[in-house]
């Protein structure tokens, strides 16, 4: 089976066109829903079409408010978790833990049907597919002017990428026996680079772009769907035998935790594309 990063561009970019229009004709206001704080504001859908001076001189707030208690917990929680990982994983880069059994158990679980999924869902959240969706979306935004989302979007799949790669390079974990592996791979282990990757990129989209526009059981389905994604797409890695589940955890709670720290500040990060773009295109 083959997957043609090239071919889903075109139905991307059909997506975010469509996307676009519906953005650009929202009237009656919607409750934005900031999932990362637990916090609501109203808005009208995206934001309108405008210039880079517009933007620049727009009242877009500058301070990031302070997340719910529960939040800041669960945030604490897992930050402590993923330090304890990697720690760990530098003292023994081996398998920890239950690391061995479990993986041995994907391999004893292998079977034909099993084994296409495990291949198809693992190519949708690579770096080819996950690149070319983010630069699909954003050239999409930055079509119908929605700049502020558009940097957004980049910015934060651009730092799950940083992330990826100076974590392999750090932490030069090994990856699981060579004979154990179904698909080739030549990088370091820690953290999964589509753990991270397809958690951060696709949950942005789906924050930033998407769930504006869903109302209702809507934003609940889709939001299910995008949680059922990112973790397909680690299972699936631990069944083709390329990563320790550790590698795995490790990329989703990192992903989780740049999604959320980039919502935190990202009306600063609204103010630095402002700046940007009011250089670029000053009148």
């Amino acid at each position: 089976m083959h997957y043609r990063p090239a071919r889903e561009a075109g139905r991307l970019g059909r997506i975010v066109a469509i996307a676009g229009r519906r953005m650009r004709n929202v009237r009656p206001p919607i409750q934005v829903l900031n999932i990362f704080s637990g916090e609501t504001c109203h808005g009208r859908g995206m934001p309108s079409a405008v210039t880079a001076k517009q933007m620049e001189s727009s009242s877009v707030p500058t301070q990031p408010h302070l997340p719910s208690p529960g939040v800041l917990g669960t945030l604490a929680a897992l930050s402590l978790i993923v330090l304890g990982l990697t720690v760990a994983v530098l003292v023994h880069p081996g398998p920890l833990g239950p690391d061995a059994s479990m993986l041995q158990w994907f391999i004893d679980h292998r079977n034909g049907t099993a084994t296409v999924f495990a291949k198809g869902i693992s190519a949708l959240g690579d770096t080819a597919t996950m690149t070319v969706l983010g630069v699909v979306v954003c050239a999409g935004l930055a079509w119908w002017r929605h700049w502020e989302t558009a940097f957004f979007v980049g910015f934060t799949a651009l730092g799950a990428g940083a992330l990826v790669f100076f974590g392999k390079l750090l932490i030069a974990r090994p990856r699981p026996p060579l004979i154990d592996r179904m698909v080739v791979e030549t990088n370091h282990s820690y953290p999964s680079g589509h753990a991270l990757g397809s958690t951060v990129v696709v949950g942005v989209v789906v924050a930033a772009v998407l769930l504006p526009l869903l109302h209702g059981i809507w934003r609940s389905l889709v939001l299910a769907v995008t949680v059922l994604f990112a973790a397909g797409v680690g299972v699936s890695r631990l069944y083709l035998g390329v990563h320790w589940p550790t590698d795995v955890l490790a990329g989703w709670i990192f992903g989780a935790l740049w999604l959320s720290l980039c919502f935190h500040f990202r009306p600063v990060i609204a103010e630095r594309a402002h700046a940007v773009l009011s250089k670029v295109a000053p009148d």
